[in-house]
């Protein structure tokens, strides 16, 4: 092969080195931001093998779009740990709405959004949002008392940041989805500490207390709906004897009524011997006498009586 045979090959495998640069595999969980001459094409490049423009004129930025990042706002690291060192209002201590201090860590995750505006929206994404939770987590905070941030607001202050910070995040357009902001460490400065912790043992006995009173309150109810039940039951079992009681009566006095209409005489004579056998057990002597014949009322009398009587008789 002749020299020049030999030089034109080799411009032709320069030349295929050359283009095949163009040739750009984006992997799964990436996206391909792409400036062709320094300009940013509008449609990153999705996962797949793509072939571009050579090197020099095409440069591709891969962003990976599935990776959860994360970024920590306030106190940082052991050194910073709110029971063992002095409060640092430069770092990691907060200003609360009841003038007090609080150490907060919060935690940001989020993810990447739109790779153009992520590489080149912003100087710094991280600092963007670093400055951006900072100042969610100010506002926030100044509008509560430090007991609600150490104890049951912890988690309404992390959703309300969270949705700041996504909307400042937009508004400077740093291309990403924030996923879910959480308070770490949060916690009053050592120097108040120790009465912190008396109040939050003091606040666990109320809790106890009023958890008590409630299991008694709630004991105490079902004993009495118990027995409400109970004398319920019995004044209606009460009820219904008396009622059938009654409609016996009532029954048996129509059947009375019906017959006294039928045979009057009868009727009477009747209940007249009804009456007798109903009385006559009630007294403990009886005396039989003759129709016409007078009745000797002391013989119903006391024993004493009954003798005085017989002593003056004649």
């Amino acid at each position: 092969m002749s020299r020049r045979a030999k030089a034109v090959a080799a411009v032709a495998i320069a030349l295929f080195g050359y283009l095949a640069t163009g040739l750009v595999a984006v992997s799964q969980d990436e996206a391909g931001v792409v400036r062709r001459f320094g300009a940013v094409l509008v449609e990153p490049w999705g996962p797949g093998l793509h072939l571009g423009m050579p090197w020099g004129i095409d440069r591709v930025d891969r962003v990976k779009t599935g990776q959860t990042r994360t970024l920590a706002v306030g106190a940082r690291g052991e050194q910073s740990a709110p029971m063992s060192t002095r409060p640092d209002p430069a770092g990691d201590d907060f200003l609360t709405g009841d003038l007090n201090l609080a150490t907060v860590e919060a935690i940001v995750q989020y993810r990447v959004a739109d790779p153009v505006r992520f590489l080149f929206g912003s100087r710094s994404v991280e600092e963007g949002l670093t400055a951006a939770a900072g100042s969610a987590l100010v506002r926030e905070l100044a509008g509560r008392s430090i007991d609600d941030v150490l104890t049951s607001g912890r988690a309404e202050v992390a959703d309300r940041v969270g949705r700041v910070l996504q909307e400042s995040a937009d508004h400077l357009g740093l291309g990403v989805s924030i996923r879910a902001v959480r308070l770490g460490r949060v916690a009053p400065p050592a120097a108040v500490a120790p009465a912190f912790a008396d109040a939050d043992r003091a606040r666990s006995d109320r809790r106890r207390a009023v958890v008590g009173a409630e299991e008694y309150r709630d004991r105490a109810r079902a004993d009495a709906e118990g027995r409400v039940v109970e004398v319920a039951d019995r004044a209606e079992a009460d009820r219904n004897r008396l009622v059938q009681s009654a409609r016996g009566e009532a029954d048996r006095f129509t059947r009375v009524l019906a017959q006294a209409a039928r045979d009057p005489d009868a009727t009477r004579r009747r209940l007249y011997l009804e009456a007798l056998a109903e009385l006559m057990p009630r007294f403990a002597r009886k005396v039989v006498v003759e129709p016409g014949e007078p009745v000797d009322l002391t013989l119903f009398g006391d024993e004493p009586s009954r003798r005085a009587a017989q002593e003056t008789r004649p």
